[in-house]
C-alpha cells in the first residue's frame, strides 16, 4: 500500500522508539503498517505517530516530510530558522556532504531549541557521514538517530511557537506524511 516505507509490519517498527503506554498497548500485537496507522491516529496518539512514521519512512522521504510540516509554519521562523529549511531541502533534492556540514553549523548556531534545528540535525545524522569533526576517525551515528531528530522537529513545531493550530498541524502532517509514503511530494515543491 505504502510503495515507500519498506515494512510489513508494525513489529518491524515499533522497537527503535520510546512509544507511549497507550500506543504500546495498541501495537501489541503484529499490525499491518496502514492498520498501526489507523490505530494511532484514531487515538489521536499523534507524538507516537509522528515517530512511527519518522521511523518508518526512509532518510530523504523522512527528512522531506519534516520540511512540509516545518514549512507550513514559516510565518514564525526567523531568518536563521528558514535558512535551515531551505538546507534541508537542499540536501533531501540533492545530498551533499558540504550541506549535511552546513546543516550540523545550523543545528549548533540555533542550539537545538526549536523545529528547525532538529530538522538541521536529522539531516546531519542521516547516517551518511561521521558525526564528529572532519580530521578525526570517522563516527557514523546510531541508526534511526535522524528518524528521533524528524520526529523530534515536527512535534516540537507542533506545539512551538504556541499557536491554537495544534490539531490541524497534526493532521496536515499526517496526511504529507501518507502522502510521501505513497509516492508523492507531501504537497510541496
Amino acid at each position: 500500500m505504502y510503495k515507500k516505507i519498506p515494512y510489513q509490519s508494525s513489529t518491524q517498527i515499533v522497537p527503535r522508539f520510546q512509544a507511549s503506554d497507550e500506543a504500546q498497548k495498541l501495537l501489541s500485537e503484529e499490525l499491518p503498517i496502514d492498520h498501526a496507522i489507523v490505530c494511532l491516529q484514531e487515538a489521536e496518539l499523534y507524538n507516537d505517530l509522528v515517530q512511527f512514521l519518522a521511523h518508518a519512512l526512509p532518510v530523504r522521504e523522512c527528512i522531506w516530510w519534516a520540511l512540509c510540516c516545518l514549512s507550513s509554519r514559516n510565518d514564525v521562523w526567523s531568518d536563521a530558522q528558514k535558512m535551515s529549511l531551505d538546507t534541508a531541502k537542499h540536501w533531501a533534492l540533492s545530498p551533499s556532504e558540504e550541506l549535511r556540514r552546513k546543516s550540523e553549523l545550523l543545528a549548533n548556531r540555533l542550539e537545538l531549541n526549536c523545529g528547525p534545528s532538529w530538522l538541521s540535525q536529522a539531516v546531519f545524522w542521516n547516517g551518511s557521514g561521521s558525526i564528529v569533526a572532519p580530521d578525526l576517525p570517522v563516527v557514523l551515528p546510531d541508526p534511526y538517530l535522524y528518524a528521533k531528530a524528524v520526529a523530534g522537529a515536527i512535534n516540537h513545531a507542533a506545539a512551538l511557537p504556541f499557536w491554537d493550530k495544534t490539531a490541524i498541524y497534526y493532521e496536515d502532517a499526517i496526511k504529507a506524511a501518507l502522502d510521501i509514503a505513497q509516492g508523492g511530494n507531501g504537497g510541496i515543491e
